[in-house]
């Protein structure tokens, strides 16, 4: 990877970090890493952007999901480590939301997709009876609801995104 940036000189996707914009050529070899989709990271840069998507592995720049083999990469680099207790904590949030909920997220989903008509009403009847539902669900579950995020990719464009529930 070195030999590649600084002896043959590489292009990549990017040319510039994500945060402060200097040049890839300028990343110190202590903080530069390459991921498998082509681009080149400034690993305090990439791993403070995962930090601010509490620990989402997610591309900063493209906004897909990184591969298996780019998150244990990246939760094993020196700068990268303190982002596994983040995934972990992403985990066990999955785990504090029940079945029933995601039941009734499945049925505002419905209701949005079938909603054709010109106001929108049937859509915003769905929204507030989910909000009521969750305003109504014990503060731990609301908790999980609110630091949760999934991975979720739109069906037109195909763009990957992390969502909130709420």
């Amino acid at each position: 990877m070195y030999a590649d940036h600084e002896l043959l000189q590489r292009k990549y996707v990017n040319t510039e970090t994500v945060v402060s914009l200097d040049p890839v050529a300028d990343i110190p070899r202590s903080n530069f890493w390459t991921s498998e989709d082509g681009y080149a990271w400034d690993m305090d840069e990439l791993a403070g952007a995962i930090k601010g998507g509490k620990g989402v592995m997610r591309n900063p720049l493209s906004r897909q999901m990184l591969i298996r083999a780019d998150i244990r990469a990246i939760t094993q680099y020196p700068l990268g480590r303190g982002l596994q207790a983040l995934r972990v904590q992403q985990s066990r949030l999955k785990h504090g939301v029940r079945p029933q909920t995601i039941g009734e997220l499945s049925t505002l989903g419905k209701a949005l997709l079938e909603d054709n008509s010109e106001d929108g009403r049937p859509s915003q009847t769905a929204v507030e009876a989910f909000i009521a539902y969750l305003e109504a669900l014990p503060s731990s579950e609301q908790k999980a609801i609110d630091d949760l995020k999934m991975p979720a990719t739109d069906s037109h464009t195909g763009a990957t995104e992390s969502v909130v529930i709420r």
